[in-house]
């Protein structure tokens, strides 16, 4: 592997930005869009005057051509050395890793129409595990940018730049992998970093571009259709003086129609087309590798809709029985509108849907006014046949693409980190979110649930406690306090006032009373409290119902939306105190 390939140590990678922090105002900001199939970077001077987001257009193994994202792939050549290949670099006909981004988040459902896939059993056939390989590429990506950036500007001014790291995340990603995301970004070096969401980095750069055509109460519905997921999240304007203000209002939605399916599809349809047993030789072949390249770069890219279009896909050096038919002939395939209307159909399906949910929960939260424009990006949302189909599905509401809506999201991530160009000012909570504790007992409503006698004699049943509800509109860095209060005993121990708290999430329309009766409940995180640099003053002393002394230990446990990711601090009677950890499940 060329010197040039090679990929230090994390501590190699901290190293080279050590002493790069905090010793000037001046600040770098370096936004990286992991993408399942394509990666990008973009960059931005935060201090500049008329500041422009800048794409890295150079990469290795990509010598002489420019894009603005690289394939998302890795390949081990020596997994004990640490040593590989990413991006660009990586020789396609080799057993790459690719969609390392979705094993980060592996409970997420995959439709019906795609091939099945044993996740359990791909994470195990990994040299590592998937938070390792993602920090490998992670940091790969950044480390590249860092040197490309050097190129542009002095050295002296670069060696003093603040650098700060953004990474963008699906916003239909469990807190769980949007975690996994953000300590894969703290194992490659990556410091400090933060995650947003990939529609709302879309729609901050989209909006921003076209903030001399918008109008306050303007609302849009952003269609991030990318190679794994799509993400769906709606917004409306609120400012645009002195700085460009959007809110969401609806909860985001979104699944995994992405473009991969199409590959994957794609390769279904030509098993159907030659059969099993000549597939099952044709795959191993470099014509094959060709094949689907030039499906996934120029055919589903070029594809519009039409009936009458045709496409021409080679199989070289191979030696396909002729089916003339079907369009095979001479190891090539004629493929027509229709058959690519088929590859494409559910996964269209599936996007249309998707937006048509949202369109219809915007009208219902803003009656008579309804929806503005759609905005298609991501890989997947450039396509022309997409954009067809969306405009043909809402022929009265206005269906924008913008030129560069590939880069859209990376470029959306790094204006985020600019003061006075464009934010997201207020969220709407995607799921319930809430405890599970003891309540006074109600006979009709906690009739077959646990219950107990409690230290004060009362009686009380184990129920839910919802601090956050669907659709609630959540301000940015807004603080939302949960409050608890354990008991102990009077000769407690300095363990004792370790505490551990399940932080439930539910995604059922209507939040049940009780855990067991809702239908899509379960644990988002546990949240573990650390007491015991709290003065005992602080405790309430009380005596139960035996007449023994013990004490009410009270504390809210602070929960702040300030990116794409839950963060959580603790307070006791107001004041900032105790630590606290989160594991999320």
């Amino acid at each position: 592997m060329p010197k040039d390939q090679r990929i230090p140590h994390p501590d190699d990678l901290a190293a080279l930005m050590d002493g790069m922090f905090y010793e000037s105002d001046e600040k770098l900001i370096i936004a990286l869009d992991f993408g399942t199939t394509f990666s990008g970077i973009a960059y931005c001077f935060a201090n500049q005057r008329d500041t422009k987001v800048v794409a890295i257009l150079e990469w290795p193994g990509a010598e002489g051509e420019s894009a603005p994202k690289i394939p998302t792939l890795i390949n081990y050549s020596d997994a004990d050395s640490g040593e590989f290949a990413w991006g660009a670099s990586v020789n396609r006909m080799q057993d790459n890793i690719v969609g390392v981004k979705l094993l980060l988040d592996p409970k997420q459902e995959r439709p019906l129409y795609l091939p099945t896939a044993n996740v359990k059993r791909t994470i195990k056939s990994l040299p590592k595990p998937p938070i390792e390989i993602a920090a490998d590429f992670i940091g790969a990506v950044y480390r590249h940018a860092l040197d490309e950036i050097s190129k542009v500007v002095p050295h002296d001014y670069f060696k003093i730049c603040q650098k700060h790291f953004v990474l963008s995340v699906p916003a239909v990603w469990s807190d769980a992998a949007k975690n996994a995301t953000l300590q894969a970004a703290k194992i490659a070096g990556i410091f400090p970093v933060t995650l947003i969401k990939e529609p709302e980095a879309a729609a901050l750069y989209t909006m921003h571009s076209l903030d001399f055509s918008l109008n306050i109460g303007d609302a849009f519905v952003v269609c991030d259709a990318g190679g794994g997921t799509v993400d769906l999240i709606s917004y409306e304007v609120v400012e645009l003086s002195p700085t460009l203000q959007v809110k969401e209002l609806v909860p985001g939605t979104g699944g995994m129609a992405g473009s991969l399916g199409l590959n994957q599809r794609f390769a279904e349809a030509v098993k159907n087309l030659v059969g099993d047993d000549q597939f099952a030789d044709l795959r191993k072949t470099k014509g094959f590798s060709l094949a689907e390249k030039s499906f996934d770069r120029e055919v589903k890219r070029a594809f519009k809709g039409d009936q009458d279009e045709e496409y021409f896909v080679n199989f070289p050096m191979a030696s396909l029985d002729d089916d003339p038919d079907l369009g095979l002939e001479a190891n090539c395939w004629r493929m027509t509108g229709t058959d690519l209307k088929a590859i494409f159909a559910p996964l269209i399906t599936d996007i249309l849907r998707l937006i048509d949910d949202q369109v219809k929960s915007v009208k219902i939260k803003r009656p008579g006014r309804g929806v503005t424009g759609i905005f298609l990006v991501g890989g997947f949302g450039n396509s022309r046949y997409l954009k067809a189909c969306v405009e043909r599905e809402y022929p009265d509401i206005q269906v924008l693409q913008p030129t560069d809506a590939w880069a859209a999201i990376v470029k959306g991530a790094a204006l985020s980190k600019l003061p006075k160009q464009a934010s997201v000012v207020a969220t709407s909570a995607p799921k319930h979110y809430g405890v599970e504790a003891w309540k006074i007992y109600n006979p009709i409503l906690d009739r077959d649930v646990p219950s107990e006698i409690q230290r004060d004699g009362s009686k009380r049943a184990l129920g839910m406690t919802w601090f956050i509800n669907m659709g609630d509109e959540i301000q940015r860095n807004q603080d939302i306090k949960f409050s608890f209060y354990r008991s102990i005993d009077e000769d407690y121990t300095p363990k004792d006032l370790v505490f551990t708290d399940t932080l439930y999430e539910c995604a059922d329309q209507h939040a049940p009373r009780h855990r067991s009766r809702g239908n899509k409940i379960g644990p988002n995180c546990k949240v573990t409290a650390d007491l015991r640099s709290v003065s005992s003053d602080r405790f309430k002393r009380r005596v139960d119902k035996e007449g023994k002394p013990y004490y009410d230990v009270s504390y809210d446990l602070v929960v702040t939306l300030k990116s794409a990711l839950m963060t959580f601090s603790l307070e006791v009677d107001g004041v900032s105190m105790g630590s606290v950890q989160a594991k999320f499940s």
